[in-house]
């Protein structure tokens, strides 16, 4: 299967942002009464924002899994791709609920084991690690969709795409302008699901979004970002987004297909040997960047209390992302030379 350019540089450019987004948002769940309004603001929007780079993840997934070059025989989807994921939750999301209990209850014993790997087997790790859950999901169904796409009309793909908007997007809009709840919904839809075809769908040409629009959608975005960074909207901290009525969550889905879109239109090409080894490197580590980083993040705020109370809200992102950035590539490349766990888990 082509090595397109375009993917590596989605990787690399979701992976900051997945970054940037719990650099910023973490603080404001156990720190929000240090903020001023327009920081905090700033956050729910700058959140909001980057949080995007996971939708891109599912997107370059669908891209790359739904073509019909591309083989996946249920043995090679169980062995390769599946098996990784779930090996990388029981390791990595059984430490991780393993520390938190730890840290609560400032002791450690054994029973706080089995208690950890229930947490985690109950998604109750570190709240990122959603992703790799709802990814295994989405790979279950992935040759249902492969002979799916492969078989009907790109016309008919165009119409469920536009069911999904309507039914994921528009309708939830809509109860929260209004306050009236549609009853009608489709049992097996969701972000990921629409995501995942998507971005088969613009791969393959069946969806074509031009530069204008996508430039278009970017700047209506950033023009209602600030909007609501001036005026006074109620946040749900805990889940560091903006109540009510907000055009923020609409947006915050749009954005990562229009930046999806450019990066095909204008990086659509095969990375050559003369691509530079450090984009092919960052997309690779990508995975396990994603999986760390939390670690991190976690100990500057929760362990050194790193807060707005000491630093600059400013000052302090910037702080907390290099270092965050670079100790996370550092500790995937490193585990990434144990030839077992390249081969499986990173």
């Amino acid at each position: 299967m082509k090595n397109y350019h375009y993917i590596a540089f989605l990787r690399i450019l979701a992976m900051f942002a997945i970054i940037g987004a719990h650099t910023v948002a973490t603080p404001v769940i156990y720190n929000a009464q240090e903020y001023s309004d327009f920081w905090l603001h700033l956050s729910v929007v700058l959140t909001m924002l980057q949080r995007g780079g996971v939708n891109i993840f599912i997107a370059i997934s669908g891209a790359l899994f739904l073509q019909p070059e591309k083989e996946l025989t249920l043995s090679k989807l169980f062995k390769k791709y599946i098996f990784r994921i779930v090996l990388a939750l029981l390791i990595f999301g059984t430490l991780f609920a393993l520390m938190e209990i730890v840290f609560t209850e400032k002791s450690f014993h054994a029973g706080q084991i089995l208690t950890a790997l229930l947490n985690m087997l109950q998604n109750k790790s570190w709240g990122h690690l959603w992703y790799l859950y709802m990814l295994a999901g989405l790979y279950l169904v992935t040759p249902v969709f492969k002979r799916f796409v492969n078989s009907v009309s790109n016309t008919e793909i165009r119409y469920l795409l536009l069911v999904l908007v309507v039914f994921d997007m528009l309708f939830p809009l809509l109860e929260n302008f209004t306050g009236v709840k549609i009853g009608f919904y489709i049992p097996f839809a969701g972000m990921p699901v629409f995501y995942y075809l998507l971005g088969y769908a613009l791969h393959a040409k069946i969806v074509r979004l031009p530069d204008i629009p996508c430039f278009g959608m970017i700047l209506l975005s950033l023009a209602i970002y600030l909007a609501e960074c001036l005026i006074p909207v109620e946040i749900d901290t805990i889940s560091v987004q903006f109540k009510g009525l907000s055009m923020t969550a609409l947006l915050s889905s749009f954005v990562p297909v229009a930046i999806f879109s450019l990066a095909l239109n204008h990086c659509k090409t095969e990375i050559g040997a003369k691509r530079t080894n450090c984009e092919k490197l960052l997309s690779e580590l990508s995975f396990g960047v994603y999986i760390f980083h939390a670690v991190f993040i976690n100990f500057i705020y929760k362990v050194l209390h790193l807060s707005p109370a000491n630093l600059n809200v400013f000052l302090m992102w910037v702080i907390v992302f290099v270092i965050t950035s670079i100790l996370s590539l550092l500790t995937t490349y490193i585990l990434r030379l144990i030839p077992l766990v390249r081969k499986y888990i990173l």
